[in-house]
């Protein structure tokens, strides 16, 4: 009858798990999907009593329940449900136990164990202690004695330690909260009243180092990231990466660590680290900061960037937990920085601490910014343009009357700018986008002392001098990067300079005529509506 029962319960559940996915999706194609069970193991505990009765607690992945042939001459194998145990009593003997793992359709996988069950206490006790290769004070036990089935393991962390317990031949495992010399005791146990034990005293070491290299960063355009340190990318050239702030009075310490070719920064007992940029760079286009950190002793890390707005250098940190003795890979929204008053626009430096302050030491890998990939550019725009030299290429208008045209350059206006009407855009294949200026270009008052309009040196940062990049997707053209612009350098979406500030993002509307050689854009700022004319030069 308990045949029976574990049979009819395990029909019970396999034909609600098909009925629910009919009623709830129309079909049951996904079990077409699901994979044998797997990973399939038990542990067998015998009781000391001389009596032979040995328990059977199975484990595996994808099961539903398990069919048991116990080896002796028992008919028929013993149906158990997952998550259960079975009992069994065994004669004296060697057995060999087949454990068949059914999932939910039916799919089968197995395994056997051949155990020993005596009433002799265990002999030739042999015991194999080590430190986990890859775990940091992680310890593995394997035991073999003749008479027995199992073995338990005291680690001794504590005198109340409750025993890791395993199969003879196979592992137990413990991993202690700190390194030093414990005693280990082992007891192996068969179905004798008697046991047999061993004791030693063992050294639990540390592993202070990553043995394997953090997960390699994704391929990027070079236009959708900003690199301080990776392997992976090309960084940011000159940048310190030990300046001195006085750490080192806090007994902090810094190398350079290489790892089977991978190079790593160590920062040794983490009170703070800054790591300084060789000049200010613009990141306010770019929408996460990457970092990983291995440690086996810091449980958490602050990581702050600071730049200069306004002649004040402002810190924003951001503080994570960390996992010992594996990689810790961070993706931080930089709105965190954002939002405690950053602009992103003239980070100069990184500062990281740890804590605790001044006791654990931490590797550093794969510090970068990035955003979400964007066009590696546009075949339609690739290349360089100029406005175009004639009356009427420039002019603003009333956005609710187009016809009202409100200025509009004119034949002499273009002759008086030529300094202006030299000036390249140059939209690459990659992405990335140029304002080429030349020795002069047009300003206007409000860029320079003098208040006048004229030809000049051209003013920062309208002057090319920072990275830029551009994506054109439905006739709508952004410019990214702190100056870039098309036409006017005044105008933005948010109005006109310098009644608004300096973006670090404009986009335009665009038409394309005359085969792609003629480009008119068109940006309103607040007031009205700006239109350029552009002619490409590489035809």
């Amino acid at each position: 009858m308990k045949t029976l029962k574990y049979f009819f319960s395990t029909l019970f559940i396999l034909v609600t798990v098909l009925s629910c996915v009919d009623d709830q999706m129309g079909d049951t194609g996904f079990i077409e999907t699901v994979v044998a069970p797997s990973d399939i193991s038990a542990l067998f505990d015998i009781s000391q009593d001389n009596t032979g009765t040995v328990t059977i607690t199975p484990n595996g992945v994808g099961i539903a329940y398990y069919d048991f042939y116990f080896g002796d001459d028992t008919p028929e194998p013993e149906k158990v449900l997952a998550g259960n145990s079975v009992v069994h009593i065994y004669t004296e003997g060697t057995y060999t136990v087949r454990i068949v793992a059914i999932g939910i359709t039916g799919l089968e996988a197995e395994t056997t164990q051949e155990i020993n069950v005596s009433f002799q206490a265990p002999e030739n006790l042999e015991v194999t202690i080590e430190n986990d290769a890859t775990i940091s004070k992680k310890v593995d036990v394997t035991a073999t004695a003749d008479n027995a089935m199992t073995f338990d393991v005291y680690f001794g962390e504590n005198l109340d330690d409750e025993p890791v317990e395993a199969n003879i031949g196979e592992i137990a495992s413990f991993t202690y909260q700190e390194a030093g010399t414990y005693s280990i005791r082992v007891v192996a146990k068969g179905g004798a009243i008697e046991t047999t034990e061993y004791t030693v005293e063992f050294e639990v070491t540390e592993i202070s180092q990553p043995l394997v290299s953090a997960s390699g960063p994704p391929v990027r355009q070079t236009a959708d990231y900003i690199s301080i340190f990776s392997d992976a990318y090309t960084d940011l050239d000159g940048t310190n990466f030990n300046p001195d702030w006085g750490q080192s009075g806090q007994g902090s310490g810094y190398a350079a660590f290489d790892l089977e070719g991978d190079n790593m920064l160590q920062y040794i007992n983490l009170s703070y680290q800054g790591i300084e940029l060789a000049e200010s760079v613009d990141i306010s286009m770019m929408e996460y900061m990457h970092i990983d950190v291995w440690t086996t002793n810091v449980s958490e890390i602050e990581i702050s960037l600071i730049e200069t707005i306004n002649s004040e250098t402002i810190e924003a940190p951001v503080t994570k937990s960390l996992v010992a003795n594996e990689w810790n890979s961070f993706e931080i929204p930089l709105s965190d920085y954002i939002d405690q008053g950053l602009t992103l626009q003239e980070l100069f430096q990184l500062k990281l601490e740890g804590t605790p302050w001044a006791e654990g030491s931490v590797f550093v890998d794969n510090i970068y910014f990035y955003r979400a990939e964007t066009s590696t550019g546009s075949s339609e725009l690739e290349g360089t343009w100029k406005m175009a030299s004639e009356a009427g290429s420039m002019m603003i208008y009333s956005t609710a009357n187009p016809s009202e045209v409100w200025w509009s350059i004119d034949a002499a206006g273009v002759e008086g700018r030529a300094c202006y009407y030299d000036d390249t855009y140059v939209f690459g294949a990659d992405g990335s986008f140029s304002n080429i200026l030349g020795n002069e270009t047009w300003l206007e008052d409000w860029q320079h002392s003098s208040g006048l309009f004229g030809c000049g040196t051209p003013v920062a940062p309208h002057d090319g001098s920072n990275a830029a990049t551009y994506t054109y997707n439905e006739d709508i053209i952004t410019l990214t990067g702190l100056g870039a612009y098309l036409g006017l350098p005044k105008v933005n979406n948010n109005g006109s300079l310098p009644d608004v500030d300096v973006t670090s993002s404009i986009s335009y509307i665009c038409t394309l005529s005359d085969d792609d050689n003629t480009m008119t854009l068109y940006i309103e700022d607040g007031t009205g509506t700006w239109a350029y004319k552009l002619i490409r030069q590489d035809i």
